[in-house]
């Protein structure tokens, strides 16, 4: 098959079965791949037994690719994971760049379906058509940084070809709720917990190698499209800045909208946000430009402190949403110390979002009385207090004292803390909101709200289009002239970002950052010169609704219901002052208009006849029975 390698891996860990199912041509054309293929495959495997814990055995694990993966062009190095989050109890995906999904595809296999349990800690050895679980009794208890560097070393003599690592740290070990998994060192599964996934099943590493390669079905006209695409990519301001500074360049246009969060989201203006920007970054940190597999963007930066009490060596720099959540959103300065909680969050395998906002939440705390220093192990959490800030990384990361209890992340430490401790929450569906201000464009108010797997500005397309960074020509409702701070057709554009970023990001799973440039004629084109499809722009949001139907299926078929939907108090509260003074998303009015766009009924679950029309009859009847 042109663009897939043909081959699904199920690996059940319990009882150590190993199978390699052909990939269907048809599935294929239906489902395109990454979460198109995971969630298909998941809701197959739970649908006779849905109820069970995220950390049980119970839950399955879904890791694919796309048709895309492992070409060597701009935006296109991304793969897809999925499962039960433990973290909120509802769907929970992450899309991850880096060098394993084309790793993976060029070992022969699509992706990995993992179910049981290991009786003892262990790893998937990948190698062409030989695949083993073995024993990772030597890596557990590692880091990230050396179970990457020390499995590479000791299995460099077992394959040709140079192999890749995902794995996870400590925090997956000991079963974090926000732990994540990561290839090369910095290239996370970040969000949800997937890797508290892992540690409850005993799976620390997947290694992967292979000596094959993705077979392109019309390698001239994808040529020419290539060709055609470097003018588009010399012309664009975006990627010129991505190249420059990386992620953290969308500090200095963000404060300028108001859309960055500052101290727990409660200001929108900071007089020292240059101290933690691009030119701080620059000066303080900055030790060389890093890529995904074959993107030419290089959007990755690495870091380095020689001296003073956050040294640490060459390394991943903080992306943009690490920079604020450990710097503005803790009112944090030292962009040195950001770069030292970055590190930490890496080696134990941790997200940065839910740790930074988690740190910023118990700060409040501490400032409002609702624990003291006999709580926190004598640290002292007030705003900007760097030193305590990374010391309660590591807490974190140990699980250990005060890091205990913020270990399940924000939501859930509020209800230990009590009080009015929920007050200082920015949490949808249990998952701490992204480090972008839905009082600076409401519509990303509602793709937080209506996100499956809760507070997300990567759910969907509408922080890209709605942000202006993302214009699609050929979608009417992707490049619709839109009134600031309004909540007007902000429905209507969600639900046109959902169907095409489902396609977009989650099956073709080009890059939200690197592939920013492309039109949906592009993006068409691609896939269809790669498979050898012949995709219309209306099949694929077709399908790109069928796949967004099933995300959200799973979560309301996990418990989530309409309250779910809603932003919490510290998001909808007015700013005083700043460049979002007064503005607040209308909640009431988008999620009225949304609910009826979807076909939802007033609990916030499709409606059957809506899933029968866009043949999801199966789910239908497990949520309507």
């Amino acid at each position: 098959m042109h663009g897939y390698a043909g081959q699904i891996l199920y690996i059940d860990l319990s009882s150590g079965k190993i199978e390699k199912k052909a990939l269907d041509a048809d599935f294929a054309r239906n489902y395109i791949g990454g979460l198109g293929f995971g969630t298909r495959i998941y809701l197959d495997l739970i649908k006779n037994n849905p109820n069970f814990d995220a950390l049980s055995e119970a839950n399955p694990f879904v890791l694919m690719t796309g048709p895309l993966t492992g070409l060597k062009m701009n935006g296109v190095a991304r793969w897809t994971v999925g499962t039960k989050s433990p973290q909120t109890g509802f769907w929970g995906d992450a899309n991850v760049g880096g060098f394993f999904g084309a790793y993976l595809k060029f070992a022969g296999y699509d992706g990995i379906v993992i179910t049981g349990k290991a009786e003892k800690p262990s790893y998937i050895f990948i190698r062409d058509d030989v695949v083993e679980i073995r024993d990772s009794g030597k890596y557990w208890g590692k880091d990230i940084y050396e179970t990457n560097d020390e499995m590479l070393e000791d299995l460099k003599r077992e394959s040709k070809r140079p192999g890749q690592v995902v794995c996870i740290g400590p925090a997956g070990e000991n079963l974090i709720k926000f732990a994540s998994i990561i290839n090369n060192k910095r290239h996370a599964a970040g969000r949800t917990g997937m890797g508290a996934v892992w540690g409850s099943k005993n799976l620390k590493a997947i290694y992967a190698s292979g000596s094959g390669d993705v077979q392109i079905a019309h390698p001239d006209k994808l040529k020419e499209l290539k060709e055609e695409l470097k003018s588009v990519y010399e012309d664009s301001i975006y990627i010129a800045a991505l190249k420059s500074s990386g992620t953290p360049a969308h500090i200095d246009v963000g404060m300028i909208a108001g859309d960055v969060p500052i101290k727990n989201w409660q200001m929108t203006e900071w007089d020292s946000i240059n101290d933690i920007g691009p030119g701080a970054i620059e000066e303080k940190l900055f030790a060389g430009h890093k890529t995904c597999y074959g993107c030419g963007v290089a959007c990755k930066k690495d870091a380095e402190v020689k001296e003073g009490p956050y040294k640490m060596n060459k390394g991943p720099s903080p992306e943009y949403e690490t920079v604020a959540t450990f710097g503005s959103m803790c009112l944090n300065t030292n962009i040195e110390s950001i770069a030292k909680a970055n590190e930490i969050c890496n080696r134990y395998g941790m997200d940065t979002i839910t740790c930074g906002s988690t740190i910023a939440f118990a700060i409040e705390c501490f400032e409002n009385g609702l624990i003291s220093e006999k709580d926190t192990d004598g640290l002292k959490l007030t705003w900007g207090n760097s030193e305590a800030i990374v010391a309660l990384t590591e807490k974190i990361g140990k699980k250990e004292g005060f890091g205990a209890v913020l270990a399940d992340g924000s939501a859930k430490a509020a209800q230990k803390i009590g009080k009015n401790a929920a007050d200082f929450l920015t949490t949808v569906k249990g998952l701490e909101a992204p480090m972008h201000d839905p009082r600076s464009a409401h519509g990303y108010g509602l793709a937080y709200g209506v996100s499956p797997r809760g507070a997300c500005h990567e759910a969907s397309l509408n922080f890209n289009v709605e942000g202006g960074a993302m214009f699609v020509p050929e979608i009417e409702d992707l490049s619709m002239e839109l009134v600031e701070h309004s909540s007007d057709d902000r429905a209507k554009l969600n639900v046109a970002c959902q169907d095409y970023g489902m396609f977009f990001t989650s099956c073709a799973i080009f890059c939200n950052l690197g592939a920013n440039p492309l039109t949906a004629t592009h993006t068409v084109s691609m896939v269809n010169h790669v498979t050898g499809f012949d995709y219309t722009l209306e099949e694929i949001i077709d399908i790109g609704r069928r796949v967004w139907y099933l995300k959200r299926g799973l979560t309301n078929l996990f418990g989530a219901r309409a309250e779910d939907d809603r932003l919490p108090k510290r998001l909808m509260s007015a700013m005083e002052d700043g460049p979002t003074a007064g503005s607040v998303p209308d909640m009431d009015k988008m999620l009225a208009e949304f609910y009826e766009l979807r076909g939802f009924d007033a609990s916030g679950i499709p409606k059957s006849e809506t899933l029968k029309k866009i043949g999801l009859d199966d789910l239908a009847q497990m949520l309507h029975a």
